[in-house]
């Protein structure tokens, strides 16, 4: 029995040669990956009309299965309908920057911006916290929360605020009838 050579050769060759493009595809997978980041409300959806409520919310990065690409210098814009007062934000890792500048954005919204995040893979995330006076007249309103960051992150987020006559307790979103 005679073996061919040249053959065994070539598939050897077409093994290590996908396999090593293989290998080329995924890093440039991993090294050209954006940061995942992903933003949640941890606050109630219903609020009392007319009343200063802290409106918080928490950025995480959330990475992907190929790659844990790190979010720098992330910039959020949270955006209010005219019927909101804004007052302050917080954020840093103890709340210990904070901004007051109130802005005019596209639309008519109003809006506080919080620059300078960093979020890491694998870590509970930032909390960002908003001084609010809702809305004086009950409706549903639409909360924006943009955020970009220079590599990469381009995500915005809409949340559905509800400002109802009714006392509610903040802290719980139960109707102040039902405590005792």
């Amino acid at each position: 029995m005679k073996i061919d050579w040249i053959s065994i050769i070539s598939l050897v060759f077409t093994i290590v040669t996908g396999v090593c493009a293989l290998f080329i595809a995924y890093k440039a997978l991993v090294h050209g990956a954006r940061p995942n980041v992903k933003v949640e409300m941890l606050s109630p959806s219903r609020y009392p009309c007319g009343q200063k409520v802290c409106f918080v919310f928490v950025f995480q990065n959330i990475g992907y299965w190929y790659a844990k690409t790190t979010a720098i210098n992330v910039i959020a814009f949270f955006n209010f309908p005219p019927e909101f007062q804004l007052h302050e934000v917080r954020f840093g890792a103890a709340q210990e920057q904070s901004s007051t500048k109130v802005r005019l954005g596209a639309g008519g919204v109003q809006y506080l911006k919080a620059k300078g995040l960093k979020l890491t893979y694998g870590d509970e995330g930032e909390e960002v916290h908003l001084d609010v006076t809702t809305a004086a007249t009950q409706a549903t309103y639409v909360v924006r929360v943009d955020s970009y960051s220079e590599n990469g992150v381009s995500r915005s987020y809409r949340f559905n605020i509800r400002c109802s006559g009714e006392e509610w307790a903040v802290s719980t979103g139960i109707n102040s009838s039902q405590i005792d």
